[in-house]
């Protein structure tokens, strides 16, 4: 049952991530970013959040690959 309870809990953290990836990869959310950070704290900023994005997101992106 604990196992299961982590697995639940990396789940969420992965959907957390992919979502949060998604978004800041819209133009509008890059732009406002842009804007309120600057330059290069906004790149830095980018590249850890779709650094996350990728790590959370592999248990979502390994079950897609399983299913037909």
């Amino acid at each position: 049952m604990k196992i299961v309870k982590k697995f639940l809990l990396l789940v969420c953290f992965s959907c957390v991530g992919y979502g949060l990836a998604r978004l800041l990869s819209t133009d509008e959310a890059q732009e406002k970013l842009f804007g309120i950070l600057g330059e290069d704290t906004y790149l830095a900023v980018l590249d850890k959040v779709r650094l996350l994005g990728d790590l959370l997101g592999w248990p979502i992106h390994f079950v897609k690959a399983l299913l037909p």
